[in-house]
C-alpha cells in the first residue's frame, strides 16, 4: 500500500514538475447512497469523483488531468485490501507509460486529459489545441463562468446526486449537456468579447478506433441571454453516418426568475429513420419570489447518449424544486423536491412519484447536499425501503 501512494505522489509531482505549473484539485465530490437491496438489508454505496489537474503556461498552455472515480468505494476498498489483490511488482522510473497503466490499475486512478494550446495559432487570430481524453461538453452551460465570467445558470438535474444508478447498464455515466467530446484530435476556436466560435475533429473514443467526429460549436454571451448550438457527425459509423446538434437556451429577467432549455438529438442514424425517442429535450422555467425559488423541470431522456444506448427511451421526469435561502448570499438553502416519472419500458408500474426534502449549506468551502428520497409510488416490497437518504460533500482546491 505504501509503495502505491508512493507511486501516485511521484507521478504528480513529476508531472507538475515537468509542465512547470501547478497541481489543482478542481473536482472533488464524495456521494453516499443509502438503500434498501433485495434482501431488505439497509446498505450504504459511496461514489468518489477527484479530478488533479496540472496546467500552466500563457501563448503556450498546457493541461494534464488525471482523475479518480468509483462507483462503489466500499467495493473498491474491499477489493483494495483484500487477499486477491494484484500482487506488487517492481516499478521501472523511465518509463512513464507502465507507470502510467501501473498506477490505473492498483489505484483507480485514469488519465482524463492531456493536452495543449497555442494563442494566435500560425500568426492568425484562431487558438490551436491538441487533445487526448475527455475536452468540452456541449450544450451544458457548465463552462460559461470560466469562459465569460458569468454567474452560474446550469441546471442542478445533473450528475450523480440525481442520477445514482448513471444511465443504461454503465454506472459511470451521468447525464450533463446533451454531447461530450472525448478522443483525440485537435479544437480550432476564435476568442471573442462575448461570442466564442469552435471546431473540432478527432477520433472519437466513445465509438473505439478508427471512428471519426467533427463537431462545430458555437457559444453567444449577452447580458441577459445565454445560447449555444452546435452539430456534428460521425464515419465511418454507419453507412451514412451518424448526425447530432442541439442548442442551449438561458434568458434571465432580472426580476421574476428566468428560463433555461436544452434542445437536442445526441445521435441520428439516417438509416434507421427519425423518431421522438431520440430528442433530448428539458425546459425548465425558474421563479423568484424574495425569500425563495420555484423550479419546474421537464425533462425527456433520449434513446441514445454520448453516442451509446440509454435503455431509457421516452422517460419523462416532470419535477417542481420549491426552495428557501440562497446558496451564495446566504450560504444555505432548502426545500423539497416533487418527481412524476413516466417510463414506458418499466417492467411493472411505469409510473412512479419520489418527493425528496433537501438541505443543503457551505462550510468552509465545502459544500454539503443532505437528501431523503421517500418514493410514495409504487411502494417497495420492503415498505421501509421507500425512504433513501443521500448525503453529498463537494468542493475544489
Amino acid at each position: 500500500m505504501k509503495q502505491k501512494i508512493a507511486l501516485v505522489a511521484l507521478l504528480c509531482a513529476a508531472l507538475a514538475s515537468a509542465f512547470g505549473a501547478g497541481l489543482s484539485v478542481p473536482e472533488f465530490g464524495i456521494l453516499t447512497n443509502g438503500r434498501v437491496n433485495d434482501a431488505g438489508a439497509f446498505v450504504l454505496s459511496t461514489r468518489v469523483t477527484i479530478d488533479m489537474l496540472i496546467e500552466g503556461g500563457a501563448k503556450f498552455a498546457a493541461w494534464f488531468k488525471l482523475g479518480f472515480k468509483s462507483d462503489s468505494l466500499e467495493e473498491y476498498l474491499a477489493a483494495l485490501y483484500s487477499e486477491d489483490t494484484l500482487p506488487d511488482t517492481p516499478v521501472v522510473p523511465d518509463d512513464l507509460i507502465s507507470s502510467i497503466r501501473r498506477l490505473e490499475s492498483i489505484t483507480g486512478i485514469g488519465l482524463k486529459t492531456a493536452a495543449i494550446s497555442v494563442s494566435e495559432a500560425f500568426g492568425t487570430p484562431l487558438d490551436l489545441a491538441l487533445f487526448v481524453g475527455t475536452m468540452d461538453v456541449f450544450c451544458s452551460g457548465m463552462d460559461y463562468p470560466q469562459i465569460f465570467g458569468t454567474a452560474p445558470f446550469a441546471t442542478k438535474l445533473r450528475g450523480f446526486l440525481y442520477y445514482p444508478d448513471g444511465i443504461g447498464d454503465n454506472p459511470s455515466l451521468y447525464y450533463d449537456g446533451i454531447h461530450a467530446v472525448y478522443g483525440t484530435g485537435l479544437r480550432l476556436s476564435l476568442p471573442g468579447e462575448s461570442i466564442l466560435p469552435s471546431f473540432y475533429l478527432y477520433q472519437d473514443s466513445w465509438l473505439g478506433p478508427g471512428q471519426y467526429s467533427a463537431d462545430a460549436r458555437v457559444q453567444f454571451n449577452w447580458d441577459r441571454v445565454k445560447l449555444e448550438a452546435f452539430a456534428g457527425v460521425s464515419f465511418p459509423v454507419s453507412t451514412a453516418g451518424v448526425y447530432r446538434g442541439g442548442f442551449l437556451f438561458h434568458y434571465d429577467t432580472e426580476s421574476i426568475g428566468s428560463f433555461y432549455a436544452q434542445i437536442g438529438v445526441p445521435r441520428w442514424d439516417p438509416i434507421s429513420g427519425f423518431d421522438m425517442n431520440l430528442l433530448y429535450f428539458m425546459f425548465e422555467p425558474r421563479f423568484d419570489f424574495g425569500p425563495g425559488s420555484l423550479i419546474l423541470t421537464v425533462f425527456h431522456h433520449p434513446a441514445w447518449y454520448l453516442q451509446g444506448q440509454t435503455d431509457e427511451a421516452g422517460l419523462l421526469e416532470m419535477r417542481a424544486d420549491l426552495g428557501f435561502g440562497d446558496l451564495n448570499d446566504e450560504g444555505w438553502q432548502g426545500g423539497a423536491e416533487t418527481t412524476i416519472s413516466y417510463d414506458p419500458n418499466a417492467v411493472s408500474s411505469p409510473l412512479s412519484i419520489e418527493a425528496s426534502p433537501y438541505l443543503q449549506s457551505l462550510w468552509s468551502g465545502v459544500k454539503v447536499d443532505l437528501r431523503l428520497n421517500i418514493l410514495a409510488f409504487p411502494v417497495p416490497e420492503f415498505w421501509y425501503g421507500m425512504f433513501a437518504p443521500s448525503i453529498g460533500l463537494t468542493t475544489s482546491f
